[in-house]
This record gives C-alpha cells, structure tokens and sequence, in this order.
C-alpha cells in the first residue's frame, strides 16, 4: 500500500486531501453523535397482561434516527466522493489548461467512451491506474456491490438524488433462557407474545445491542459505521496515494 500524502505534498493532491481531512471530521462527528443516541436507549419496551388469554405481552418500540445523524452521514459520502472528483480534474490540469466536465468514473462494467469523456486531459498512465481501480475488475462480478468504490459512489447518489440514505436501524434483544427455550421471539412488529408464568422471567429492560444502519433497500446497500470507517480508509489510504508519482 501506497504510504499516504499529506495536504501539504504534491499540489495536485491538496484539494482532494482536504476533502477527506474534512469527511474524516463528518465521521468523527458521526460517531459521537450515535453513542450519543445509542445511550439515550433509544429502544424503550411496554408490558401488558392478557390474563384472558394467560398471556403476557411485551412490545418494543424504536425511537427514530435523529435527523441530524443521517445529514451527517451525506455529508461524509459528498466530500469523499468529490475528493476523487477533483483528483481527476487535478490530473487533467497536468495537460490542460482549465478541464471542463470531468468526473472520477465509477463503472460496473467497462465503458471506454464513457470513461474518456469524463477523463479528457489525464496522462495515459494515471488513466491505467484509474481503469485499474473500476469495481468490474472485481475477479468475481457478483462482488461489485462490495467494492469501496461502488459503495461510496452508490451512497453518495442516493443522497444528492434520491433521499437522505438512512436506512433504518438493527439489533439483538437478549432473551432469557426459558423465553428463548421455548421458542419466542420478537415478532416484526417488535411485538412478543408469551406464556403469563414466564412473564417473571422478563426483564423490564431486557438487553439490546443495537446500531444504526444507512443505506437503501431498492439498491440493496447498507453501511454501518465500521463500513464508514472502511470506505474512508480505502479512499484516503489507498485510492488517492497511487497518484502522488505524477504530481512531483
């Protein structure tokens, strides 16, 4: 791996480093921002007895993401996505006076005209090293939608086109061991249904290890923080140091 540049190297690379110094900030942002929530114990339960039905009814309900988290969250895709933006228009800038109207190409599956159009004016070779780093040369096609790159590209449209990506939240309640002995669970709607003898065996608060999930389900992407972190270190740490050599 490519050791990582500073703002303060190669001029062609200042701008891109300060937009992911900037999305860096957005992600720490977004971390204090979640253990905030997570602690707030957003996952609150009732309790209610059916002694009709000797049954004992619990129900848990989830408090919504804060606007404020799935903002945050945009704002990260945006700055490292243009970060790879204004590579490319750096890169151009090595032949061309003022490029015009290009853009980082990030393809499923190749498209020489597409990419040379969006590339016009970058050096043959850096051109190799972005062709290289396309998701379709994934050696299984079935993985694009695995690759750092179609995510943070696929996150970061549905934010500037579609809808703000929050994709809603997950979790794990521990059950007690007679409740999960005798086969119950939290329905879908976060609904349990138990015997009323086992109701002595619920806690009022039973545990919940609970996070926050961005994403769509239309396009079949989420991304939990450790995700975040993951795209950013790919960017910052592996992307954008291939192309220090043609700016020095």
């Amino acid at each position: 791996m490519a050791t990582k540049v500073s703002p303060a190297g190669p001029v062609g690379l200042t701008d891109p480093y300060l937009k992911t110094s900037r999305a860096k900030e957005h992600l720490e942002s977004l971390r204090q921002d979640l253990q905030v929530f997570y602690e707030s114990k957003p996952c609150r339960f009732s309790r209610e007895d059916d002694f009709q039905n000797q049954r004992h009814i619990v129900r848990m309900k989830v408090r919504e993401t804060p606007d404020k988290i799935s903002l945050i969250a945009g704002d990260f895709f945006f700055n490292l996505r243009a970060s790879l933006d204004q590579l490319v228009w750096y890169l151009a800038k090595l032949t061309l006076a003022y490029p015009r109207e290009t853009q980082f190409p990030v393809l499923e599956k190749p498209d020489a005209a597409l990419i040379k159009r969006r590339t016009k004016g970058v050096p043959a070779q850096a051109l190799a090293v972005i062709e290289a780093l396309q998701p379709y040369n994934t050696p299984n096609l079935a993985d694009i939608q695995s690759h750092q790159l179609w995510r943070l590209n696929k996150m970061c449209n549905i934010d500037k086109h579609m809808r703000i990506p929050v994709h809603g939240s997950t979790g794990v309640v521990t059950l007690p061991i007679p409740i999960v002995a005798n086969g119950f669970r939290f329905d879908d709607d976060l609904v349990m249904n138990i015997p009323l003898g086992l109701k002595g065996e619920m806690a009022l608060d039973p545990p919940v290890s609970f996070k926050v999930v961005f994403g769509d389900l239309y396009w079949k992407i989420s991304c939990d923080l450790d995700d975040f972190e993951a795209i950013y270190q790919y960017i910052a740490n592996n992307v954008l140091p291939r192309f220090a050599r043609f700016f020095t």
